[in-house]
């Protein structure tokens, strides 16, 4: 079975899974396993590539906050400088550098918040070294940190709450140590950013609630497409084939035939064709009932159609109880031997019929012609000596393969 066929197998069997998460909703975002590791394998290649665009982003408008530093905190700029462009840029250079890496993807959430909190924290650091009153304002670098993680990155919600949590316990034991801050403005500021990091957090959950959403929508309509192909080939296969015998039908036999007579006359490649009939098959119906007869016909298709062995030929039921074998590039010679095997091989099945004239068991008669196609002969041409040689092992006695012959 191919990948593809696999993997649509796959799909089809969490139907239900997918009906009942569209219903429920999933628990704390998160998908039943088989359902989560393929929302994974498609949403984790376009969260790469926007974490690592808005990475990008995130240094230099991090970055771009040295300007403040000096004016905002004129007594400690040279060390915030140090730790901003010494420390944390490296750290989220790495993280890019990382992001590249498909062993690192499933890390990525993890590594995302860890900046996140990382970059807090040399805010609450700043503020508890400083001694000028501009400290008062400068917390909300943290607002905009939160901000920026839960609503532009779009951090997984688990992690987006976690390490929002984590900043905001940073901030409330950290603001207890910047002498400059009153105590109001402490208890104003941590309120603020509670609130940033609440409003953050919702709008974090209900747009990842909407991608997984649409992904499960996604899932279902590649469902239906799958489900609607698959019965659009077996629509395709019934009408090509023979729905007792499981061989191709007269239409498509004559539809391929003509197609493969061209060809052949454009490439001057030889066709050939073996035209069979089961003998005394009107005697076997009439004595062991018609339902023996559909069985005996399937059992004759089955084992005709493990002779046919090449993608290129083809099997078909001609009608009653005769069936007819297209072959493609093949001579007369080789097209004999297989005729025989045939013969040969249904006689080993052994499937009784006391009313025959010639055996106890089901036979058969082939007749076998061969020619290379012209443009100016038609195809029928090639039917009418098959069948020419058919009638010629009837009339010979049966239970025998007989080759075309021109008409001395």
């Amino acid at each position: 079975m191919s990948t593809e066929n696999t993997f649509s197998d796959e799909l089809i069997e969490l139907e239900p899974e997918i009906h009942e998460c569209l219903a429920h909703g999933s628990t704390f975002l998160t998908f039943p396993k088989k359902l989560e590791t393929f929302f994974t394998a498609l949403d984790t290649p376009k969260r790469r590539k926007r974490y690592f665009l808005l990475g990008l982003s995130a240094i230099i408008l991090f970055d771009l906050f040295c300007i403040a530093d000096r004016f905002m905190l004129p007594d400690v700029y040279i060390t915030a400088w140090k730790i901003r462009l010494g420390i944390v840029t490296p750290l989220m250079c790495l993280f890019l550098i990382l992001i590249r890496i498909k062993s690192f993807y499933r890390y990525m959430d993890f590594f995302a918040g860890f900046l996140l909190l990382l970059t807090s924290a040399s805010i609450v650091w700043f503020l508890m070294l400083s001694q000028h009153p501009n400290v008062v304002h400068y917390h909300t670098g943290i607002i905009l940190i939160i901000t920026f993680g839960n609503i532009v990155v779009r951090i997984r919600f688990r992690y987006a709450f976690g390490y929002s949590a984590a900043i905001l316990l940073l901030y409330v034991i950290g603001i207890d140590h910047v002498s400059q801050m009153p105590v109001a403005a402490a208890q104003n500021s941590s309120l603020v950013l509670l609130t940033a990091a609440v409003i953050s957090l919702i709008g974090n959950y209900q747009l990842e609630g909407e991608i997984r959403r649409d992904f499960l929508l996604t899932l279902l309509q590649r469902i239906n497409t799958i489900k609607l192909e698959a019965n659009n080939r077996k629509l395709e296969q019934l009408s090509i084939s023979d729905e007792l015998t499981g061989t191709a039908n007269r239409r498509h036999f004559d539809k391929t035939f003509e197609r493969e007579w061209s060809s052949a006359a454009r490439n001057q490649y030889p066709l050939s064709l073996i035209f069979l009939d089961i003998d005394f098959f009107k005697s076997y119906n009439d004595n062991y009932g018609h339902q023996a007869g559909d069985q005996c016909l399937k059992k004759i298709g089955e084992a005709l159609n493990r002779n046919i062995r090449r993608s290129h030929d083809l099997l078909a039921r001609y009608g009653g109880e005769e069936f007819i074998i297209l072959l493609p590039h093949t001579e007369m010679e080789e097209a004999l031997n297989l005729s025989e095997k045939i013969r040969q091989s249904i006689e080993h099945i052994n499937i009784k019929h006391e009313f025959s004239q010639i055996a106890n068991h089901i036979t058969v008669s082939l007749g076998v012609a061969s020619a290379v196609p012209t443009p100016q002969t038609d195809s029928s041409y090639l039917v009418e000596q098959a069948d020419a040689a058919l009638y010629q092992a009837k009339n010979n006695g049966r239970n025998q393969v007989v080759r075309y012959s021109d008409p001395v």
